[in-house]
């Protein structure tokens, strides 16, 4: 179905609504009736056969002196006793045998006939029924005018619903035609009178203002590829013409730029594994044990020579079961970062208690930069300054919410930084 054809919420709660409203007031009005005019027959039976048995008939006397009037008010009762019509006011021609209540239609007029036991008698009792059947068309009147009324309202009302229902999500809808990715700061204002709409307002704020932030993260995440790529490339670009120029002549000085280009484009391969890595949506996980002592050694022992740096281990042989690939990964970054910004000093790797730490002696980190250095491409002043291209700590982040650990880096009172991985078991 096309949007063209759709109904508008408004309408779709006026139909529903009034759909509702008067299958209940028809439904009301068939009980009501039926049930009036059930009450009615059965007190009237009642009613005759309680006025027959206070008569001399009901009592015992058949045919005494003069004529024996059985009725009400001035209305006399047609009585049949063992089939002998003994009272026929109206002169009816032909009275079906019922037992108990029974309204039915004798010579074009509506009766009420009541048969009963009196005794080892069968007595059939009959009125007419003139007044039920006003009173009944009377209330069948009355009963489709307040369906009919109800119906106005009904419709009045759901319109008037379906209106204020509608409104939150028209203003919703309007919102989001007017957001832009050059204004992204819109948000919904409206007060919505509902738990539900407002929950609903909350929900998409939020969303909304996940959007923005994602989006702003975006903006300066291509920015930051553009400035860390655009440096080697420059610098690529330098020593290609550099060779062009006096390579011919100078052979040292194509070796030196020769490396120079070797080690640019090193370090743009790292950049660019370090992002497709941090783009991968899924990782996938090898779970096993395995000693966490040995897996530190193994990273501590390939620190290159001339990024020697005293090791403090204190790792108990314990077993632990994570991936053991993807921690190493995150204890070499961490070590990495410790060297890098350790000033020199002993590098501490402890456990306890579930958590390692990785604690250098630098000089630690600012306290506006803690939620920023897990971000891509962030490099503080002080805790990831100078050289990187501010990766690692991300990479190590995202393994971490990965193997549902969490990691965390603050400063220690005597000097330098400690990044804690919590969770392990």
């Amino acid at each position: 179905m096309s949007d063209r054809r759709k109904l508008s919420t408004a309408t779709q709660v006026a139909i529903y609504s009034v759909v509702l409203i008067v299958s209940i007031l028809f439904a009301s009005a068939i009980f009501v009736y039926g049930v009036s005019e059930s009450v009615f027959i059965r007190n009237y039976s009642a009613e005759m056969r309680k006025i027959f048995m206070d008569s001399p008939m009901g009592k015992g006397f058949r045919y005494g002196v003069g004529r024996m009037a059985i009725g009400r008010g001035t209305t006399e009762f047609y009585v049949s006793v063992d089939g002998n019509v003994v009272q026929n006011p109206t002169g009816l021609s032909s009275v079906p045998d019922v037992e108990g209540y029974v309204k039915t239609r004798i010579d074009g007029s509506s009766y009420l006939l009541y048969g009963f036991l009196n005794g080892e008698e069968k007595v059939i009792l009959g009125a007419r029924m003139d007044d039920l059947d006003f009173f009944l068309e009377s209330l069948a009147t009355t009963l489709l005018l307040s369906v009919l009324v109800g119906v106005v309202l009904s419709i009045i009302g759901g319109l008037f619903l379906g209106s204020r229902v509608s409104k939150p999500i028209k203003e919703t809808s309007r919102l989001l035609k007017e957001i832009t990715l050059n204004d992204l700061s819109r948000r919904l204002e409206s007060d919505p009178k509902t738990s539900e709409l407002a929950e609903l307002k909350k929900a998409l704020n939020r969303a909304l203002d996940r959007i923005q932030d994602g989006y702003t993260r975006q903006e300066q995440f291509s920015s930051d590829i553009a400035h860390e790529i655009r440096s080697p490339l420059t610098s690529i670009l330098g020593f290609s013409r550099l060779i062009l120029r006096w390579g011919s002549d100078d052979p040292e000085v194509v070796k030196e730029a020769a490396e120079s280009i070797s080690d640019t484009a090193t370090k743009m391969m790292t950049i660019t594994e370090s992002l497709l890595f941090l783009s991968r949506p899924e990782i996938e996980l090898n779970e096993t044990s395995f000693n966490l002592r040995e897996l530190v050694l193994e990273i501590t022992n390939s620190v290159p020579a001339d990024q020697s740096a005293e090791m403090k281990i204190e790792i108990p042989d314990i077993e632990v079961r994570t991936d053991r690939v993807l921690l190493k990964i995150i204890v070499k970054i961490l070590v990495e970062n410790a060297l890098k910004f350790g000033k020199n000093g002993p590098i501490e790797i402890n456990w306890s208690d579930g958590t390692l730490s990785v604690r250098d002696h630098g000089m630690g980190i600012n306290e506006d930069e803690k939620e920023r250095i897990f971000n891509r491409f962030y490099r503080g002043d002080s805790s990831r300054g100078g050289e990187g291209h501010g990766l690692g700590l991300s990479i190590a982040s995202k393994i971490c919410k990965v193997l549902k650990l969490s990691i965390d880096a603050d400063n220690c009172e005597d000097g330098g930084a400690v990044f804690k991985v919590e969770g392990l078991r």
